[in-house]
């Protein structure tokens, strides 16, 4: 009886799937991956690493380089990490990554009773660009001390948390609501201070000098802390007793989320190295 070539053909994919898939690789107690090249954008380079796999668990280190003027976000639960026909959301934390800066996470799946596999692929999804250039919402000043403790300026809403001041040094904690439906930059660098100098009329402007501001992306509904420090000379201005008016500038930034294109990394058993890792596990013991 002749075998039908088509059923054949079939027959060997079959097999090779199944293969690739569903081998048993119990001997080995971690299976170890080769690194992948990179792979870049005009907006991102994505790099990935130290991918290894125990029977409970498959993880690797990702890391993504912005190459971009705008900011970038990755949702990590956006991705996903396929093996045959069953597929899995990585587990790691949202990150923002700042114009033409780096960030790494570490992608964990977990979940199912056998992640020693000879080969799997890792769909990275969940990456958005957030243009810079957005709509700048102007505020009026705030005086300081408070005439009034909250105001409300376009679809942000702010509250004066506390105010301290000294003769060396001036604190306004504030809490910024974002109330819009699209996505918010918030840079409290971007924020000064104006006060009229001792026995004149003259105004002078101080930035914000609190060293730990950077801007920080919300989303409907979340809130964020927002801290200036101001150092002005004593014998400028006295702001323990000084009238001072905070100007926002560009502090208040909505614009919009750009999804960008998937990218997909094909991991593969590094047979020497997975070979090396286990057999000297074993003459340890």
């Amino acid at each position: 009886m002749k075998s039908h070539p088509i059923k054949l053909i079939l027959a060997v994919l079959m097999c090779q799937s199944l293969l690739s898939f569903g081998q048993d690789l119990s001997e080995f107690e971690k299976v170890y991956y080769a690194v992948p090249d990179p792979i870049e954008t005009d907006d991102f380079t994505l790099s990935v690493k130290n991918g290894v796999a125990l029977a409970e668990y498959s993880k690797l280190s990702m890391k993504i380089t912005n190459n971009s003027n705008d900011y970038l976000i990755y949702r990590s639960n956006e991705s996903k990490i396929s093996m045959g026909s069953s597929e899995f959301s990585p587990k790691a934390k949202n990150c923002m990554i700042t114009p033409n800066n780096s960030r790494s996470r570490t992608i964990q799946v977990d979940g199912g009773d056998n992640f020693r596999q000879k080969n799997y692929s890792f769909e990275v999804k969940g990456l958005y660009r957030i243009p810079v250039d957005g709509s700048t919402q102007k505020a009026e000043d705030f005086k300081l001390p408070a005439a009034s403790n909250s105001f409300t300026t376009g679809n942000f809403k702010l509250s004066l948390r506390k105010y301290d001041a000294s003769t060396k040094e001036a604190k306004a904690q504030f809490d910024c609501t974002y109330l819009g439906d699209e996505v918010a930059i918030v840079n409290p660098a971007s924020l000064s201070v104006k006060a009229k100098k001792k026995d004149s009329d003259e105004e002078v402007v101080y930035a914000n000098d609190n060293k730990k501001s950077t801007p920080v992306i919300l989303h409907k509904g979340d809130k964020v802390k927002l801290t200036a420090i101001f150092h002005i000379p004593g014998k400028i201005v006295d702001m323990q007793f000084a009238t001072m008016h905070i100007m926002w500038n560009d502090t208040f930034v909505e614009t919009k989320e750009i999804a960008l294109a998937a990218q997909t990394f094909e991991m593969e058993m590094d047979e020497a190295v997975t070979n090396e890792k286990n057999n000297v596990k074993e003459k340890k013991k």
